[in-house]
């Protein structure tokens, strides 16, 4: 299979990405595209397999980094600021519109994780979109990080939020914290899950994966910025193009049931809501994976060729 790396610019940054060529593909042809965006803190290369597979099934595919993190530019690394990600999707469809054997009035985009809210949200307002598909979406930022806490860890969270803003604005920076282990200081606003951590770990024992493959470190104000993103009732404003739920119903705390319905009811017609029983993480593993992606191409499919 074909496979480019290539370079487009977001409100001034280079964003890197991985461009999937069809077997079938012609320069001279009208072919549909893709856009596809990772989850929380992750890197295109966590895309490699999603890319494929989209190719195979005949979607000119590119795959990509947001700025801050892997090998798109931006400074500080590990900074993530939902509605810079929803302009580096947007920034994506301008050059891949472009491109020679791409038909620009059969764009879809895909996302998996916080990266389904980013694309719920880019989809409500750039009709551009023909067909969007979010995967086990977290949409609503501020929800999510309540619902992996306890009220008094949530609320210490907002506190700890609160004081690292002021703290900022008299010292500057732009501290960070590790993605690997505990802060010093106790700030933990998204405990883990002890299901989680034994599936990442005994996958990594038999197959010497991750399965995850966060960036070493986000920043604090990261946090602030993801609590202000709510894409749930944005999902009114896609109709009449076409949107696409896939939704795991096994052990999954990291992506809350709630904000997923009632972004589905609000949607307008065509939509799909796709349920699959595996757990929070088995879409990144081979046998679910074509599961999950095999759902989005038939979505695909209908409303794109």
């Amino acid at each position: 299979m074909k496979i480019e790396t290539i370079n487009f610019e977001s409100e001034g940054v280079t964003c890197e990405g991985d461009l999937y060529f069809p077997e079938n593909y012609d320069p001279n042809g009208k072919t549909p595209a893709l856009v596809i965006g990772h989850g929380f803190t992750v890197a295109r290369t966590s895309l490699a397999e999603e890319g494929r597979l989209f190719a195979e099934a005949g979607f000119i595919t590119l795959a990509i980094d947001y700025r801050h993190f892997g090998g798109s530019g931006g400074e500080p690394r590990g900074r993530l600021w939902p509605r810079q990600e929803t302009e580096d999707f947007k920034a994506a469809i301008d050059w891949l519109e472009t491109q020679p054997g791409v038909d620009p009035n059969r764009i879809g985009i895909w996302g998996t994780s916080f990266g389904g809210g980013v694309v719920t949200h880019v989809a409500a307002h750039d009709i551009r979109v023909r067909a969007c598909v979010a995967q086990a979406p977290i949409l609503d930022g501020d929800f999510w990080i309540r619902s992996l806490s306890r009220e008094h860890e949530y609320l210490s969270t907002k506190k700890y939020l609160r004081d690292a803003r002021r703290k900022r604005f008299k010292e500057g920076g732009d501290p960070k914290m590790s993605m690997a282990e505990p802060p010093a200081d106790g700030f933990l606003p998204m405990p883990p899950d002890p299901a989680m951590i034994e599936d990442v770990t005994s996958w990594y024992q038999k197959t010497g994966d991750f399965l995850m493959h966060s960036a070493p470190e986000i920043t604090i104000e990261s946090y602030e910025r993801v609590m202000e993103f709510d894409a749930t009732y944005t999902a009114r404003k896609i109709a009449p193009r076409a949107y696409c739920i896939v939704q795991l119903t096994g052990h999954d705390v990291y992506h809350p049931n709630e904000p997923i319905q009632t972004a589905f009811r609000a949607a307008g017609e065509p939509k799909r809501l796709v349920s699959l029983h595996m757990d929070q993480l088995d879409c990144y593993k081979p046998g679910q994976r074509e599961k999950t992606i095999g759902a989005a191409i038939d979505f695909f499919k209908e409303y794109l060729t």
